[in-house]
């Protein structure tokens, strides 16, 4: 039976979701689900978010049912690069 390792890299700054990780867990996770991508055996899966990930922080830091709003109305997908 085959194997896959998925290697988990951020592309962000790692200053920033330590911080928000310590002050605010939620604004780490969309962070961290933003600026990830997922490596298996030579394809990348990246969740790609198209609208501004400074406004869906803010909201989610100020009110949390904005930043769904945002989300659904902007929309996210996962991109698969080969």
């Amino acid at each position: 039976m085959a194997s896959s390792e998925y290697r988990i890299k951020y592309s962000g700054s790692l200053f920033w979701l330590i911080f928000w990780v310590i002050v605010f867990f939620p604004i780490a996770i969309m962070l961290f689900l933003t600026g990830a991508y997922f490596n298996s055996d030579g394809t990348i899966y990246r969740l790609r978010y198209d609208g501004s990930r400074f406004w869906l922080g803010f909201w989610l830091l100020v009110f949390f049912p904005v930043a769904l709003i945002l989300l659904f109305c902007n929309g996210c997908a996962w991109t698969v690069d080969s």
